[in-house]
């Protein structure tokens, strides 16, 4: 969850014929799909960083929710139901397996909830499901925001490590991105993440050894989510640790993309 300077939609990057997918240009035939889900507030923006990093053999699609970036003039969904719908509505001609799917924060609830809804259809399913910076579905007790008072939410979110001074001085982008925050916070916070039975994919979780909405205490028990493999890594982080330790989140996502490419 947080916001970053690029999810002004003034700065946001080239739309793609698919609203809910950025796909950058790779040079290379793909071996592989890795779509990725991004934390509350953020867009694809948020994985720019991301794209001189990943082999060019990668076909990385960056998926993007609406009320931001190049969709910020249509309403977030603050309920993950009708998303994970949409998304696999979207999505169902475009998954060419093999693919493994990333979400941070809220895009990991989102992207399990999908993870559901593709079982649900009989559609292909990920290689590999990672799940970052999130307590496990069975962990009840973690900090929820969406309900704060202004004052307190930007505490919360500076607290967070998830708003840089740029945008807390700029008042006229902090009430643009505040709503759609709360929705986003609302989806990820409310969301109940209970099925019948655990999924029959693999799963890799990453926790951020300070992060005080989901240390590692609280991912761990994502172990719990699949009758397959099972990997936790811890990183030496705050809930930001995909920003502030880029390699370290990479190596084992990269470790996960060989082994099924």
């Amino acid at each position: 969850m947080g916001m970053n300077a690029a999810n002004d939609p003034r700065a946001a990057g080239r739309p793609s014929p698919n609203k809910w997918i950025r796909r950058p240009p790779r040079a290379a035939e793909p071996r592989v799909q890795l779509l990725c889900f991004h934390y509350a507030g953020g867009g694809t923006s948020s994985f720019q960083q991301w794209i001189g990093k990943i082999p060019e053999w990668v076909d990385l699609r960056l998926i993007q929710l609406p009320g931001r970036e190049n969709r910020f003039r249509e309403r977030p969904y603050s309920a993950m139901r009708p998303l994970v719908q949409a998304l696999a509505d979207e999505l169902a001609t475009v998954l060419c397996p093999p693919f493994l799917l990333f979400g941070h924060s809220m895009g990991a609830r989102v992207s399990f909830a999908l993870t559901h809804e593709l079982v649900a259809r009989g559609l292909p399913l990920p290689e590999l499901l990672v799940v970052s910076g999130t307590p496990a579905p069975s962990v009840t007790d973690w900090k929820h925001a969406h309900h704060l008072p202004e004052k307190e939410l930007i505490e919360h979110l500076i607290h967070l490590g998830g708003v840089p001074p740029q945008v807390v001085e700029n008042p006229a982008l902090l009430e643009l991105m505040l709503p759609v925050i709360r929705c986003d916070l609302q989806l990820s916070e409310t969301s109940v993440l209970t099925y019948p039975r655990p999924l029959d994919v693999p799963i890799l979780a990453l926790a951020g050894e300070d992060d005080v909405i989901a240390p590692p205490e609280k991912v761990q028990p994502w172990g719990k989510e699949t009758s397959g493999p099972f990997e936790f890594v811890v990183l030496p982080g705050n809930h930001f640790f995909l920003h502030s330790l880029l390699d370290e989140t990479l190596a084992p996502v990269l470790r996960g993309i060989e082994r099924f490419s």
